[in-house]
Formats: structure tokens, C-alpha cells, sequence
């Protein structure tokens, strides 16, 4: 009985610790979330208050007004983000048709193809891919990877996606990679591994771990390849 009763108190102090561990994750979650919204919102408020106080010229007033489009855009895609990241937590419901990955591919490359930066292809080798999935939401995860591939690359850079069959899509880059301290880093919310760079371009840390949650929404996986140059992120899908 003693036993017992010790094992008991020790299961209770460490879902006490847990629960603390827990809600230390959430505070600094918020508080980060709170600091991304604030830079763009700080944004769209200085180039309002030049507008309606310095009375530019319509040139400046032209450039004022587009940096305020922007930064609102930018807010707007975080809270986007936010909400996305906050359903797929409950569990996020999705509209699962048999879809062909291949397909799926060949759109987002497409897609890619009409915006400046790093070359897209698809590999053709190994046909159809049906997957009984959400279309959208591996859309949405395709594009997520293509795009931060492209960043990646650069604008002389290469992107390959290779579809096999299984429900399996590669998505691989000739860029610098990723440090291996970093491998599973990368999946948290909020974590950039180039701050500059993703400030400059809108993004808040959030594309890779939304990914991974409608990859696992979905019973599949999304991971980081150790493939020694560039990187690999691999989507499985049941």
C-alpha cells in the first residue's frame, strides 16, 4: 500500500509539472504570437498617421498606401494562421475524396511557375498516387514546402517534388539545408532559423508546424530527410 501510494504521489507531481511546463509554453506562445501581430499593425498605423498628418505628395501618399495594403495583408495572414493552427489543435475537420497526388503536384508547381525564383519540377516516373485526402489542405502543405524550398534555393536554385507511390511526395531543394541542431526545431511554432529573412518576407514561424499538423491530421507524417545536401521534407499520407 505504501508502494502504491508513493507511485501515486509521484504521478501526481509530475502531471503537476507537466501542467506548469504546459502553461509556460502557452504564455510564451501568446507572447510571441502578440509581438509578430504588433509589427505589422505598428506598420499600418505609421504610414495612417503620415497620411493624415504630414500631407504628402501624391507620389509618397501612393507609396504610404501600399505600405499599409501590405502590412495589413501581413497581419491579416497571421491571424490566418493563428486560427488554422488553433482548429487543427481541436482537430481540424477535412473533406477526404480520393485524390491524386501527382495531380496535386503538377498544380502547385504550375502555380509556382507564374512567380519569380527558384525552378520547379515534378517527377513523372512512377504515375498516379491516389490517397484518399482533403485536396486542399495537401495543397495548402504542398505549397507551404514548395515555397519555403524556392526561398531556399534562390532565384538560380532547382526544386524537385517527387510523387511515389504509398502517398509519399519529397520535396527537395538545392539550398544550404538545414543544421542538424535544427532538424526538429524547424516544426515548432514560431521558430525561424533566418530572422531577417522571414521578417522581410511575412513570415512568422508558423508554415512548417501548420503543415505537419493537417500531415498528421490526416494519420500521415511530415519530416525532415537526412539526405546530406540541401533539404528534403518528405509528406506520407495513408
Amino acid at each position: 500500500m505504501a508502494g502504491a501510494f508513493d507511485e501515486m504521489l509521484d504521478a501526481v507531481e509530475g502531471a503537476e509539472g507537466r501542467a506548469v511546463a504546459a502553461e509556460a509554453r502557452v504564455r510564451d506562445f501568446v507572447l510571441e504570437a502578440a509581438h509578430e501581430l504588433r509589427t505589422p499593425l505598428a506598420g499600418v498605423q505609421a504610414s495612417a498617421e503620415a497620411l493624415l498628418l504630414g500631407r504628402p505628395e501624391r507620389e509618397e501618399q501612393e507609396r504610404l498606401l501600399a505600405g499599409v495594403v501590405r502590412e495589413s495583408q501581413r497581419a491579416g495572414r497571421l491571424a490566418d494562421d493563428l486560427l488554422l493552427m488553433a482548429r487543427i489543435d481541436r482537430g481540424v475537420e477535412l473533406e477526404r475524396r480520393p485524390v491524386d497526388l501527382h495531380d496535386l503536384a503538377e498544380d502547385v508547381a504550375a502555380s509556382a511557375a507564374g512567380r519569380p525564383g527558384a525552378a520547379v519540377t515534378v517527377g513523372t516516373a512512377h504515375g498516379p498516387a491516389l490517397v484518399e485526402a482533403d485536396p486542399d489542405r495537401v495543397t495548402q502543405v504542398l505549397t507551404n514546402l514548395v515555397d519555403n524550398a524556392r526561398r531556399a534555393a534562390g532565384p538560380d536554385g532547382r526544386v524537385h517534388l517527387d510523387v511515389g507511390p504509398g502517398g509519399r511526395v519529397v520535396v527537395a531543394d538545392d539550398g544550404p539545408g538545414v543544421p542538424r541542431a535544427d532538424r526538429e526545431r524547424i516544426f515548432e511554432r514560431l521558430v525561424r532559423l533566418d530572422e531577417a529573412r522571414s521578417r522581410d518576407r511575412g513570415g512568422a514561424g508558423l508554415g512548417l508546424p501548420i503543415a505537419r499538423g493537417l500531415a498528421r491530421a490526416h494519420g500521415g507524417e511530415l519530416r525532415l530527410l537526412d539526405t546530406g545536401t540541401g533539404a528534403a521534407f518528405e509528406l506520407t499520407l495513408p
